[in-house]
């Protein structure tokens, strides 16, 4: 079965974690509403009013069973997972309306810094940061 996975961070191409979206298709270029927040070395999506950049690619069962790894979910076991995947709609872009899946932060956001933008790649930028 073929899923559609909006990423929004270091799994983004150019950044930390790129290689494993290594087999995906892209789809293209999207906003969904959230907001986005510093974890550390990682960006934390959240439900919220903003709009938050990334991008949609397709991604096979066994491509979206070895995201779930890396993104710390633990099927059928939210209190357990660090990401919770989750179904949003797209905001704009060639896949607006359409739903997607994509990864909420599901852990404690005190003391996290908020990326008011929404867009991962221009924060770490702004803050000299590698991903």
């Amino acid at each position: 079965m073929k899923h559609a996975i909006f990423i929004y961070g270091t799994l983004l191409p150019g950044l930390r974690l790129e290689a494993e979206m290594h087999g995906a298709r892209l789809l293209g270029p999207a906003h969904i509403a959230g907001r986005l927040i510093d974890v550390g070395l990682y960006p934390g999506l959240l439900q919220g009013d903003g709009q938050v950049t990334g991008e949609v690619y397709e991604v096979d069962d066994d491509h979206l069973a070895r995201l779930d790894a890396v993104e710390g979910m633990v099927p059928g076991d939210r209190a357990e997972s660090h990401y919770w995947r989750e179904v949003v709609t797209v905001l704009s872009g060639p896949l607006q309306g359409q739903q997607v899946q994509t990864y909420l932060y599901n852990l404690p956001v005190d003391g996290c810094t908020s990326i008011p933008h929404g867009d991962y790649r221009r924060y770490i930028r702004e803050v000299g940061r590698e991903s």
